[in-house]
């Protein structure tokens, strides 16, 4: 039993020490060479994010439609509340 347990720990000692590569993991240190996206362009960068921020958000209220119209029930019905 205790030479199984010294052999595991043997090797997981050498397997931690091994060295690693670091020139994989290197970029540029260049502004916004991280981003997976241009920043070069202020208005495109303004309409993609607007784009992408506004359908995030629009996405709980086109759910809510959908099982509201799925049950035959209006959404929003303008007018007084039924008495």
């Amino acid at each position: 039993m205790y030479s199984s347990v010294f052999s595991r720990s043997a090797l997981r000692a050498r397997a931690v020490t091994r060295p690693t590569r670091s020139d994989v993991y290197h970029w540029e240190n260049v502004d916004g060479s991280h981003l997976p996206f241009s920043t070069k362009s202020r208005v495109g960068l303004a309409v993609k994010m607007t784009t992408f921020l506004g359908f995030g958000f629009a996405v709980p209220f086109i759910g809510a439609w959908w099982q509201f119209h799925k049950a035959g029930k209006p959404f929003y019905k303008p007018g007084p509340p039924p008495a």
